[in-house]
């Protein structure tokens, strides 16, 4: 029992890793400000710092980094609780080690984090555990924390981060049979200065100096049973005495430090906890060490605040204005976090080797791409001229093929059949009037649960244009399938036009209404066309203040995202004329909380169920009105613009942009690529519709594919929401029926949450129930 309940406490300590890597010192805020509150210009010593810009940052943390756990957040006390758990835990882990090294805390609990992760070989790191206590360390080895493995991907995503930058810094024809430098800030109990053992290396460790002093406890103690280890000079220096002094003065007159070696300086979640006055000192010393030596700069920390949002364009302008190129990026919390690897553009004269550290760590790193969503492309087809082919289209999700099983579907009227094996190889093939296949096949793939279709010279099918979504995967899908009884370029501008989220939704639904996207404040949007690397856009705020941004990746896809970490893409497939499936894949950002409630059985199917119709009922809302504005166009002949407001712009672009397509491309249905013509004759469906659809027209249900899902099949949607119907009639009924009613609607939910690969069955059976359950009511 002794052994579980630190076990027990250690996971509640790991969880609040995000907390203490993203929520800055309140003491060091105040402090922070009122230094520059006094003090509102620089000197030219640092890097220029906008002392309002600074102190309204501090004034209440950075959003995204507090979040409801932070100071003031809703779920304060939850940290707090955590907090003094972890201290009890891990006092417990370490009753029996030196006295300095039990007041080390926050940076223990990282230590451990890395222990876990590699004992499962989720990190290359077989130091860590050796620097735990001998007498509590066997609780990894027994698996005791197996359970918290869910919660430590922050710890291990940074860690790699910061190995690939080491790697290829150590790797460089600059470090080869040279001598180097590595320095690092807040380095904690960090294993690299003992993993990375070469020649001619030395290691610089800043941190506290209590931290350092409970390090050198640990670190003579590996040494002891590793003889011949090369230790790394440890520097006790508390980051915020950058304000006054120089750091790097300090390591070149007490510690050795060399200003004529190639250096690499690593910033590891330090930063929250340091005012910015003596960040910007510290920044201005190491960007300038690099004019003159080759320096590489990799970051996995806030660098607020001079780099405010997640895009990598914000992040390069910021290092190109310090004489550096940012080399690859990506960035976490709504921007709260930037992982960079960087280098220094030296002066020429200053290179010794014919290949530069900036030239060979480029081909080492994958490079940044200007992406205001997360989706990007490998080579981008933005400056390509409109065109409807040789394009990726996406037609069905992953998740709807059955390997050896055909499944039927069509892209601008032509039938097309698909089949996957086990492997997920596909095969796509035209589909003749008689249901066979046809002689016309395609290149179709299979890529991060889509399978994609090339509409063009399979010659020219180029998989480094499919949009990817980066890895490794942080978050949790959720697939909703739409169909739709109108043209899929009002579905287009449906979902690029921001306002009508004001105007038509009015916040029906929790997470629209949470962004006060209601009619009251539609006069408070604003928004700002931009054009990236890969489409083009809005970006702007709702009225809570979160950033939204809308991208047109033509031809068809719409993206939806910000800086949350929340993105959603609507694939929008034109089937034929009139008939448009909506292949929607929306993304949550897997922290600790989203983590752990999904190892709950059934939370999957409940979150999959919630999302599904909220994404029904905002489909059927959009519905009537697109059919309305297709009549008055398609039939009547209205101009698809004549007077514009705001957002307007952007949907302009795309009809335009479809205008140019059309007149390049030729007719868009029932015309290949290649200009031949395809059978109009209707190819039924591989299998007969479900009774429950014959209510609708035969056009949705004897051609495949079968529109079974909402806003066509509304009976769906209608059916599903017959769930909570006993509940809006319980303050009308006796106490005792409104609890059985509650029983019987709640148990048929759980049964389609609980055994999700019979979801279809599972809500049969809830619709059932609350619908016997209705009719005792009435």
């Amino acid at each position: 029992m002794l052994v579980f309940a630190p076990a027990l406490g250690c996971a509640f300590a790991i969880t609040q890793l995000q907390r203490h890597a993203v929520a800055a010192d309140s003491q060091v805020q105040r402090h922070a400000k009122m230094t520059m509150q006094t003090d509102a210009k620089m000197t030219s010593s640092s890097l220029l710092l906008d002392p309002e810009i600074a102190a309204k940052v501090l004034e209440g943390g950075p959003q995204a980094s507090q979040g409801p756990f932070g100071k003031g957040g809703m779920l304060e006390w939850v940290a707090t609780a955590t907090d003094m758990l972890a201290a009890v835990t891990l006092s417990c882990l370490h009753a029996f080690d030196d006295k300095a090294v039990q007041d080390s805390s926050k940076n223990l609990q990282v230590l451990w984090s890395r222990a876990v992760l590699a004992h499962h070989g989720q990190l290359k790191d077989d130091v860590a555990i050796k620097l735990l206590p001998a007498s509590t360390r066997g609780v990894i080895s027994a698996g005791a924390l197996d359970f918290t493995l869910p919660l430590l991907e922050w710890v291990q995503s940074r860690t790699d981060w910061l190995d690939t930058g080491c790697n290829a810094f150590l790797s460089s024809p600059t470090c080869a049979n040279a001598d180097s430098q590595i320095v690092i800030f807040g380095a904690g109990f960090d294993t690299r200065s003992i993993r990375y053992q070469r020649d001619r290396l030395r290691v610089f460790e800043v941190d506290l100096p209590d931290t350092i002093e409970a390090k050198r406890c640990v670190h003579q103690r590996y040494k002891n049973s590793h003889p011949g280890i090369r230790l790394p000079t440890l520097v006790g220096w508390d980051l915020s005495e950058c304000e006054h002094a120089s750091l790097l003065s300090h390591l070149e007159t007490a510690e050795g430090f060399r200003r004529d070696l190639p250096t690499m300086f690593i910033s590891e979640a330090v930063m929250f906890y340091v005012p910015p006055r003596a960040i910007a000192n510290l920044y201005f010393e190491i960007f300038s060490f690099g004019a003159t030596t080759e320096a590489m700069y990799s970051f996995t920390d806030s660098m607020r605040p001079f780099v405010q949002g997640p895009f990598s364009d914000e992040s390069a302008s910021f290092f190109r204005k310090q004489g550096v190129e940012l080399l690859a990026h990506t960035a976490r919390w709504s921007g709260a976090v930037q992982f960079c690897h960087a280098v220094a553009c030296t002066k020429p004269d200053a290179v010794s080797v014919s290949l530069s550290l900036r030239e060979y760590v480029r081909t080492k790193v994958e490079a940044p791409i200007n992406s205001y969503a997360p989706e990007r492309k490998e080579i981008s087809d933005l400056s390509d001229a409109p065109s409807f082919n040789d394009k990726w289209y996406a037609i069905a999700f992953t998740s709807q093929l059955t390997p050896h099983e055909p499944y039927a579907t069509r892209l601008f009227g032509e039938a097309m059949l698909l089949l996957s094996d086990d492997k997920q190889q596909i095969t796509c093939t035209g589909r003749a009037p008689d249901g066979r296949e046809s002689s016309v096949s395609y290149v179709a793939v299979e890529h991060q649960g889509l399978i994609w279709l090339w509409r063009g010279d399979e010659m020219r099918a180029d998989k480094r244009k499919l949009p990817t979504h980066p890895t490794p995967e942080m978050t949790h899908t959720v697939e909703t399938v739409l169909d739709y009884g109108c043209d899929w370029k009002y579905i287009v501008e449906n979902n690029l036009d921001t306002p009508h989220l004001y105007w038509l939704h009015d916040g029906s639904i929790p997470p629209i209404e949470s962004l006060g996207c209601n009619r009251e404040n539609v006069d408070s949007i604003g928004l700002r066309f931009f054009k990236d690397d890969i489409g083009i856009g809005h970006i702007g705020k709702t009225k809570s203040k979160v950033t939204k941004v809308v991208r047109f990746d033509s031809p068809n896809v719409v993206r939806h995202g910000g800086v949350s970490g929340f993105s959603e893409e609507f694939n929008i497939v034109p089937i034929g004329p009139h008939r448009t499936r909506v292949l929607l894949r929306q993304r949550f950002p897997k922290g600790p909380i989203l983590s752990t409630l999904l190892g709950i059985p059934g939370s999957r199917g409940l979150l999959q169920y919630l999302v599904r119709n909220w994404n029904y009922q905002i489909a059927l809302e959009d519905y009537s009105v697109m059919q309305g504005q297709a009549h008055n166009i398609d039939d009547f002949g209205a101009p698809n613009w004549k007077a514009t407001s705001v957002g307007d712009d952007l949907i302009v672009k795309f009809w335009k942009w479809k205008r140019r397509a059309s007149q390049r491309d030729g007719p868009e249905y029932f015309t290949r690529w290649d200009g031949s013509t395809v059978e109009t004759t209707p190819v039924a469906p591989l299998t007969q519709p479900a009774k429950e659809l014959r209510y609708l027209a035969p056009r949705y249900i004897q051609e495949a594919p079968i529109a079974e899902y909402p806003p066509i099949n509304r009976l769906h949607y209608q059916k599903q929401q017959a769930i909570w119907e006993p509940l809006s009639l319980l303050p009308a009924a006796p106490p005792a029926l409104r609890v059985a009613s509650a029983a019987a609607a709640f148990s048929g939910l759980a049964t389609a949450t609980i055994l999700p690969n019979l979801y279809s069955q599972g809500v049969v059976q809830a619709v059932d129930l609350a619908n016997s359950v209705t009719s005792n009511l009435v």
